[in-house]
């Protein structure tokens, strides 16, 4: 069974599952291009985009000091995180389908544990 999931078409992100592995094709970070194992996968942890309030404050508090006028809000995006046993990856879900990504997240990480029941 193949399946493909493309999280976002320009840069391409995809993911194309088949039986026992799965590939990346990310556009944007071309070091997180491969194929995979669903054994090699530790776990797949996805990350929401969320505020990172200390930041935010530190910059409008140095705003206030200055009065330059930059400060606001900063972000850190989301992202998924894949663990595997030789390294660990994180790939950005700029523009990408939020809801996508957690189908994603959710095959890999049962594909994880169905094949480790299997060894």
């Amino acid at each position: 069974m193949k399946e493909t999931v493309e999280l976002r078409n320009k840069p391409e992100l995809k993911f194309i599952l088949n039986t026992d592995e799965f590939d990346i094709v990310d556009n944007a970070e071309p070091k997180n291009n491969g194929t995979y194992s669903y054994a090699e996968i530790k776990s797949a942890e996805l990350n929401a985009e969320r505020t990172n309030w200390l930041i935010s404050t530190l910059s409008i508090i140095v705003d206030f000091l200055t009065g330059s006028g930059n400060g606001g809000k900063f972000k850190t995006k989301a992202n998924l995180i894949l663990k595997t046993e030789n390294r660990n990856f994180k790939i950005w879900l700029n523009d990408a389908d939020y809801g996508k990504a957690e189908k994603i997240t959710e095959l890999l990480n049962d594909k994880k544990t169905y094949t480790q029941q299997r060894l």
